[in-house]
């Protein structure tokens, strides 16, 4: 028997409910633009990164059922969406609105006065869904994928770094970005496993996994940008993953601004996804 959307209950995940909702997720996420297989690992670890905790997760329940979910985290007045989605069936019955409003009362009563979300390009059904509830488009980020290769000469000699002193340098790198590069757990989470390295007024954090490289942070502090510093970490990270056996090299998340696409057009990498952040004041 179909159930009708007031039957759907909205709760919060529970300890016992997480393997539940990982396949509930793989199982919505089958016909997204880009599929996306998740694990009890790979959720724990995006939820360290973001500063999210399985607590504030909402669940879409037919019976025991769950048919959708939602995301949100708080960090003190500010908000951001980490994540929503039903599964097929379900889709088209206001279930999607009834999370966001959830999700956003529960913002609020925590003190958030405004939320952000990303949406990849082409999801208009995602979209329109933002733009009804009153977000509004603010800015554009890109994830591209480029060749490794081997550089004679840095500029600068980036030398190892400490966490610490990463974090530093990325609070002062990374105020204008989106949510999932400004916040210190990123930093935090995309160090496990992975080389940093520092200049004066920059640094980068490389890993390599079998032959796939990625650039997970490269930043320059405002004051010493436009002086080559960028170009001269983008050259040492290339060098550094091509001599880890990386045949590819992927970068997230990164804005779409004329330095950036200077940077990518330098180094022949090509543009594979593009996603719109859009806010909404509560």
């Amino acid at each position: 028997m179909e159930s009708h959307a007031e039957e759907i209950r909205i709760e919060h995940l529970q300890p016992g409910q997480l393997d539940a909702l990982i396949d509930a997720q793989n199982e919505i996420f089958e016909d997204y633009i880009i599929r996306i297989r998740s694990s009890r690992q790979f959720f724990l670890d995006f939820m360290s990164s973001v500063g999210g905790n399985l607590q504030s997760v909402l669940m879409a329940l037919d019976g025991d059922r769950i048919v959708g979910y939602i995301n949100p985290v708080a960090d003190r007045t500010e908000g951001w969406i980490g994540g929503i989605g039903i599964r097929r069936e379900y889709r088209g019955r206001r279930i999607g609105t009834r999370l966001m409003n959830e999700a956003e009362r529960e913002l609020a009563a925590k003190g958030v006065r405004e939320v952000s979300l990303e949406v990849i390009d082409g999801n208009t059904r995602a979209e329109e869904l933002y733009r009804r509830l009153g977000y509004h488009p603010t800015r554009k980020y890109l994830t591209a994928e480029g060749i490794p290769s081997r550089f004679q000469g840095f500029g600068i000699e980036p030398m190892p770094a400490t966490l610490p002193e990463v974090v530093s340098l990325h609070s002062r790198c990374y105020a204008d970005t989106c949510w999932q590069r400004r916040k210190a757990d990123a930093v935090v989470q995309s160090a496990k496993g992975s080389e940093m390295y520092k200049v004066d007024g920059g640094f980068v954090i490389v890993r390599n996994v079998e032959t796939s490289g990625f650039i997970l942070f490269l930043g320059v502090v405002l004051e010493k940008r436009r002086r080559g510093i960028g170009t001269s970490l983008a050259k040492f990270a290339l060098s550094r993953l091509h001599d880890l056996g990386a045949f590819k090299t992927a970068l997230y998340n990164v804005n779409e601004d004329e330095a950036t696409m200077r940077m990518l057009d330098m180094f022949d990498f090509k543009v594979t996804m593009k996603q719109t952040e859009m806010r909404k004041s509560l």
